[in-house]
């Protein structure tokens, strides 16, 4: 089977885990006595503190810009294996949004809860990434079109990666939250090697 796939299933599990473990031990549990006021409740096995949040939102935020990227590229990408590799990590990015969102807010979905419209009223593009994107968008399909998506994929993962290290730098004791971005940091570091063997191709 595709590894990717597997991935894919691993984070759509995920999901379907999270709001369990929230019903069981998010329930029962309250803020911590003397906790920061910024924290949330307990819903995940662990404090979601400003750890967690910043992660979160760093993720969704660079995840955002991949997937837009990468629908772009669905149109534009003339290499076989970037028009593949833009399916898979519109779908990934989707995928990893709803863990995330579902983590806040066990009851929210992706389309329509409150957790989820919450983070995605609060993310915006940075001036780079705008310009990278309008870029993009500008620009014909073809040869130069492949090398700029690969480019802006390989330092948006390795962006990811970097969110993804800090925060299992920071030795959280949410165990859940941990999971997930050590999940995610495998992936992301498959995603690199993946990009990085199509751009020795494409010379």
């Amino acid at each position: 089977m595709d590894r990717r796939a597997l991935l894919l299933g691993g984070l759509a599990a995920a999901i379907a885990a999270a709001p369990a473990l929230a019903q069981t031990s998010g329930s029962s549990s309250t803020m911590q006595p003397g906790a920061s006021g910024g924290s949330s409740t307990n819903r995940m096995g662990g404090q979601m503190g400003q750890a967690e949040m910043q992660h979160m939102q760093q993720t969704m935020q660079l995840g955002m810009v991949a997937m837009e990227s990468s629908r772009i590229a669905l149109n534009k990408a003339r290499h076989e294996d970037l028009k593949r590799f833009a399916n898979f990590e519109v779908q990934e990015q989707t995928t990893l949004a709803e863990v995330l969102r579902s983590m806040m807010d066990p009851g929210a979905t992706a389309a329509t809860g409150q957790a989820g419209a919450t983070m995605q009223g609060s993310m915006q593009m940075d001036a780079s990434a705008r310009d990278m994107m309008q870029k993009l968008q500008n620009q014909q399909a073809g040869a130069e079109f492949d090398k700029a998506y690969l480019e802006a994929q390989l330092q948006g993962h390795r962006d990811l990666l970097q969110v993804q290290e800090r925060y299992l730098q920071s030795n959280s004791q949410n165990r859940e939250h941990m999971n997930v971005a050590k999940m995610a940091r495998g992936h992301i570091r498959g995603h690199i090697a993946m990009l990085e063997t199509t751009q020795k191709t494409m010379r």
